[in-house]
């Protein structure tokens, strides 16, 4: 038997208010989150992918995976949802089981020719710089640690929604000639 207290008006509002509660409690968490792009796939070991050693100043490479919600969308390609980031947002990308970064945006452009450039900065870093640019064919992802004089240079396939990170010590990185 169904106890009839229960639809009183009071205790309706507080079941509304909890409702409430709960549905912006999880909106707020999801948007403070923001939006992870990159994840490890597992590191490439030295030498494995063909025979080709690391470079002096390369410390290790790996296998990520790209959100593919953040590909262009090729013109005249029916819609598809996409993940919306804009200028203030912050989004997370993570090279290694133990590289994670989360990268305040400062702009993101829209080419005419398909190709999504994502300009930004690592949080609670004075010089930080993280380019992201993601063409329907292929992406690049640079991204300057100077705290720690390392480097994380990512290439891939948008295609596949995967490429390969190479961690950098900018400080081994021989001179250039110009």
């Amino acid at each position: 038997m169904i106890d009839k207290s229960l639809f009183t008006p009071k205790f309706k509002a507080w079941i509304l208010a909890a409702v409430v509660l709960v549905i912006s409690g999880q909106m707020s968490l999801s948007h403070g989150a923001g939006h992870v792009l990159v994840w490890p796939l597992g590191e490439i070991k030295a030498g494995s992918e063909a025979n080709v050693s690391p470079k002096s100043h390369e410390i290790r490479k790996g296998r990520i995976s790209i959100s593919p919600e953040i590909m262009p969308q090729a013109s005249g390609t029916a819609s598809q949802s996409r993940i919306a980031i804009s200028r203030g947002d912050t989004v997370t990308l993570t090279f290694f089981a133990d590289v994670t970064y989360k990268v305040a945006v400062d702009a993101v452009t829209y080419h005419p020719d398909d190709i999504i450039t994502i300009s930004g900065g690592l949080h609670d870093h004075m010089n930080r710089t993280v380019v992201l640019t993601i063409g329907p064919a292929s992406f690049l992802i640079t991204l300057q640690d100077v705290n720690r004089a390392l480097l994380y240079r990512v290439t891939g396939d948008s295609g596949q929604a995967s490429g390969t990170v190479t961690e950098i010590d900018m400080s081994k990185i021989p001179p250039m000639i110009r």
